[in-house]
């Protein structure tokens, strides 16, 4: 299955270089790079961690992070994987520091292991960016029996930022930037049912039902903590930020969905390669234009409201309950190990 969701909203700003309010002026669009985002800006002295650097977007932010003179740590399940990229990019940039902290994001144990060692070894933190995600994974639920989307996208990562917060607010400014989805929009959540009910819906226990729609969900977890930080970590120096790569990218998020390497082939003259996947990402994570623009849901490199699910999204009781609840189950399940 393949489909491309086309942004009414990104495709005028394309053509005009200008929102709704003509208070900004585009610089970037859904064909900009992950280089040309960056150009003329310099990491050097910065530490940005990274989910998911093994292949696609998570290798374009990699490589852009580290051609800007930033230290890059990659937070990789497949050790051998990080280290030839790690290899590769040395030499491309033979004097970049590179760390590889390995960590399996379907094992909250690993992924608390994983953060220790990051606070251990006394590194800054002025970006995460939680790129690593699944769709349609063959393993139904992770090693902590939690349903695989729910678990991996949205509970390690969850896990992941709780742990190193002390962090990015000791290294402010800093930023995190979460990757969501368009496809957050179809969770089937009815915003007028009951709190209870929303997150019954949004925390799935059924690991059969269509991998479509559990990564909708999964994906809304994402924006729901994305907009809570805001709320919560915009004062003391963190700006947040909810990111879609584009309609449409290059990756291997499908490996695991039947066909989809045809798919991937045929689809190049409409879709985005990593590179351009990985633009948005990057552009949150270090143009100083954004600094200030927390809190919001970006796409191509602008801010896309018109393509957010926002009484879902915007809801605070929601984001206020999925924390809550999301500590209830990472605290039971890492007091059980």
């Amino acid at each position: 299955m393949f489909s491309i969701i086309f942004s009414s909203n990104q495709i005028w700003s394309d053509i005009t270089g200008k929102v709704d309010d003509g208070k900004r002026t585009r610089k970037f669009h859904s064909r900009t790079n992950a280089l040309e985002v960056v150009r003329g800006i310099d990491l050097s002295g910065k530490t940005y961690a990274i989910t998911g650097t093994t292949s696609g977007v998570g290798t374009e932010t990699a490589r852009a992070f580290i051609l800007k003179g930033a230290h890059i740590v990659m937070i990789n399940r497949n050790y051998a994987a990080s280290e030839t990229l790690k290899q590769s990019l040395l030499c491309e940039t033979p004097d970049a520091r590179i760390d590889i902290v390995q960590c399996d994001l379907s094992s909250l144990a690993s992924v608390k292991k994983t953060a220790e060692e990051y606070l251990t070894k006394k590194w800054p933190l002025h970006g995460l960016i939680l790129n690593a995600g699944v769709l349609g994974r063959k393993e139904k639920t992770t090693a902590d029996r939690f349903e695989a989307h729910f678990g991996i996208n949205h509970l390690a990562h969850f896990l992941l930022i709780k742990e190193l917060l002390p962090v990015l607010r000791s290294s402010a400014p800093s930023r995190i930037v979460i990757l969501s989805s368009t496809l957050s929009k179809f969770t089937s959540i009815n915003p007028d049912s009951k709190i209870e009910e929303k997150l019954g819906t949004l925390c799935p226990k059924n690991a059969t039902e269509w991998y479509y729609r559990l990564y909708a969900k999964s994906k809304m977890c994402n924006m729901l903590i994305a907009f809570k930080l805001h709320r919560d970590e915009f004062e003391n120096g963190i700006s947040v930020y909810s990111v879609h790569p584009g309609s449409a990218v290059r990756t291997n998020l499908h490996r695991d969905v039947p066909f989809w390497s045809i798919f991937n082939f045929l689809s190049i003259p409409f879709t985005k390669n990593a590179s351009q996947g990985a633009a948005t990402s990057l552009y949150c994570a270090v143009h100083p234009e954004v600094q200030e623009l927390s809190g919001r849901y970006w796409e191509s490199c602008w801010d896309d409201e018109l393509n957010l699910d926002e009484k879902v999204a915007r809801d605070e009781e929601l984001q206020e309950a999925l924390w809550e609840y999301s500590e209830e189950l990472v605290g039971k399940c890492l007091n059980s190990c």
